[in-house]
């Protein structure tokens, strides 16, 4: 008896002696390092304010539900896939590739992951309940996951490598969508998708837009710049949209928003617009860009008393009459000084004391605009005053018009723009020079001749009461400027031309 327990005691002593460094091989292992990544584990410590010597535990993974992690450096999400409670995940300005670890997180609803290295989004089609999707500045090819994301509301998809958008046909939630520099030329899928009132599709390579005619009674913004855009038609009937963005194209009329009077941010910057009439009647505008255009009226924009932010350079701005009475905005941001109005690089008299340099000061538009003016030259049919900014002078002989073509006296314009004048009394001929061109003209000829070419005017050189006089389109466009014609004051405009 006394053998058998002696020999069970020792099987015990043997036994145990063989578990008890197993459990202490488990527990070694159970304090391995759940995350791999060192910046990853440096931000969760933080984000949880943990002491940076105490590690990481599955259930410290577990407690994360808003998570922000932007910016720390990150390459291996290994280990995240612990934190199955987390509803709101931003992993912004990381060096992440692989989405794997998250592809499990059933719980996320909003996911940023802009400006990283990713290639593919596949790993999150079974995220079924996300709703808000950043992946902007990535090197995504394929949104086919949004098939799979039936939630979905809103997807930032910027700056990406993009060229299909089929898959978004079935995204019948989405109402916010923003696909700009991307490689698109077919939308055709976008004009099904009722719920949108959120779509920047600018700087694709777009050429047909009438898909988009489905949507307009849903959406309130649309951006279309940078894609060689040349007529708004397309938006007649868009009655709801509060926000338009069609810079950098190639577009002339505004007609088609005369009647968009929702419109309350509108960006037309960089393209060909003259005549802004067609904006006369929109009332709820409170930023208007129209930099690097042609302008010249701002007629239109005088009872437009909501606008706040209004960008005019580089246009043809030659009076600010028309908008004395309006007030823009003037703030400091970061110590800078921020102007509402701007109106550098136009045709804005600016001389201290002229009546232009007064109403500049009244509307207190960004200063920087006295230093960079030229002048326009303006004659009034049937008058001798004239003037060249805000200066008076009295001319010999008024401009008139004959069979639909304006006549100038030639010597006062052609000199005021820095040519030389000779008149040949005997061969009632003009010779105008500048910038190494000669003119040569005679009276009541179309044949001009143009250092050693000849073309035709399409109307003669005239003579009036000994003084000469030229068509004005012609003319101007021989000396390098360009011409306007205000009906209201039976005023004609002349523009210096612009060199780079």
């Amino acid at each position: 008896m006394k053998k058998r327990i002696a020999v069970r005691l020792f099987i015990c002593i043997f036994v145990l002696s063989l578990v008890v460094p197993g459990q202490a091989s488990m527990e070694a292992l159970s304090q391995e390092p759940i995350i791999k990544d060192e910046n990853l584990e440096q931000a969760i410590h933080s984000w949880l304010a943990k002491k940076g010597d105490e590690p990481l535990t599955k259930a410290d993974l577990e407690s994360l539900t808003n998570v922000s992690l932007a910016g720390k450096g990150i390459k291996d999400l290994q280990g995240l896939e612990y934190a199955v409670n987390v509803t709101e995940l931003d992993l912004d300005r990381n060096e992440i590739t692989d989405l794997t670890p998250l592809k499990n997180l059933s719980k996320i609803r909003s996911l940023s992951l802009k400006a990283n290295q990713i290639s593919s989004i596949e790993e999150l089609s079974a995220l079924k309940d996300l709703k808000y999707l950043e992946v902007s500045w990535n090197q995504i090819s394929s949104l086919d996951v949004v098939k799979q994301l039936p939630h979905l509301i809103e997807l930032d998809a910027d700056h990406n490598q993009i060229s299909n958008v089929q898959a978004l046909s079935s995204a019948a939630e989405l109402a916010y969508l923003k696909m700009s520099d991307n490689a698109i030329e077919d939308i055709v899928p976008l004009g099904n998708m009722k719920n949108l009132t959120y779509l920047d599709v600018s700087y694709n390579k777009i050429k047909d837009f009438s898909p988009l005619r489905k949507l307009s009674k849903s959406l309130s913004y649309l951006g279309i710049s940078g894609n060689r855009v040349t007529d708004l038609k397309l938006l007649e009937g868009f009655n709801n949209l509060e926000g338009l963005s069609a810079n950098n194209n190639n577009i002339e009329s505004l007609a088609p928003l005369a009647k968009l009077t929702n419109l309350s941010t509108l960006d037309l910057s960089s393209n060909e617009i003259k005549d802004v009439d067609p904006l006369k009647q929109l009332n709820k505008l409170d930023t208007l860009y129209l930099d690097n255009n042609r302008v010249w009226n701002l007629e239109p924009l005088r009872n437009l008393k909501s606008l706040r932010i209004l960008n005019l350079n580089n246009n043809r701005v030659w009076d600010l009459e028309p908008i004395q009475n309006n007030s823009y905005d003037f703030h400091w941001d970061t110590g800078a000084e921020r102007y509402g109005l701007q109106l550098n690089d136009n045709y804005l008299d600016l001389r201290q004391g002229t009546q232009t340099y007064k109403i500049f000061n009244k509307l207190n538009a960004d200063r920087y605009g006295i230093m960079s003016q030229r002048k326009t030259q303006r004659l009034m049919i049937g008058s001798k005053t004239a003037y060249v900014g805000d200066s008076i002078y009295n001319i010999t002989a008024a401009p008139f018009i004959q069979t639909g073509r304006t006549y100038v006296p030639i010597r006062f314009i052609s000199e005021k723009l820095g040519a030389k004048v000779n008149w040949n009394q005997s061969t009632k001929e003009v010779t105008i020079q500048k910038d190494g061109k000669t003119i040569r003209w005679s009276v009541g000829n179309k044949q001009v001749k143009i250092n050693q070419q000849t073309v035709m005017s399409d109307a003669p050189l005239l003579l009036r009461n000994n003084s000469t006089f030229v068509p004005v389109r012609f003319v101007s466009e021989q000396l390098n400027t360009s011409v306007e014609y205000l009906g209201s004051k039976k005023m004609v405009i002349i523009f210096e031309n612009k060199t780079a």
